[in-house]
């Protein structure tokens, strides 16, 4: 509802429901079924009211939200270790460029694993950790709206673990 008309239903809401009130406590001789479909006029616009405003609120305060549909959701790994082939997994809702790439602890971009436009659903990329030494890695998906990255390790023997 524009701000205009919810404006107008709410004075106007006000008008009757004082026109009401006023016809049933102040003129004399009122007082039977008349009374009772008034009393129940003057709830019935004591609700509308409360709605109508209620809706304002929950509007004014839902301004600023983010909309899920305009970002990608990058997945934790199953295993905390990696030492071979790793499937990477990510949704989006909209067809999207998607920079797939793989920093080491510095921050600093180690390797670019996928630059592309993907289509929305849920995508699998694959990367071989065998490609880099043993540490502390994140993998990071960036779209033109978006920065997300996660951490990985890379071990490549069970003896140090």
């Amino acid at each position: 509802m524009k701000k205009k008309s919810l404006l107008t239903l709410v004075v106007l809401s006000l008008v009757i429901t004082s026109l009401i009130l006023f016809r049933v406590n102040f003129v004399k001789g009122i007082r039977s079924w008349e009374s009772k479909v008034l009393g129940t006029l003057i709830a019935l616009a004591a609700v509308m009211m409360l709605y109508v405003a209620y809706k304002a609120v929950i509007k004014r305060f839902s301004k600023g939200t983010l909309k899920k549909e305009d970002y990608a959701l990058l997945f934790d790994l199953e295993n905390k270790v990696q030492n071979s082939e790793v499937e990477f997994y990510f949704t989006i809702e909209q067809t999207k460029k998607v920079v797939f790439s793989i920093l080491n602890e510095k921050m600093e971009t180690v390797k670019v694993v996928q630059d592309k436009e993907f289509p929305s659903g849920g995508h699998i990329v694959r990367f071989d950790v065998k490609e880099l030494d043993n540490g502390v890695y994140f993998y990071c998906l960036e779209t033109d709206n978006q920065k997300t990255m996660k951490k990985m390790v890379v071990q490549h023997d069970n003896l140090t673990v």
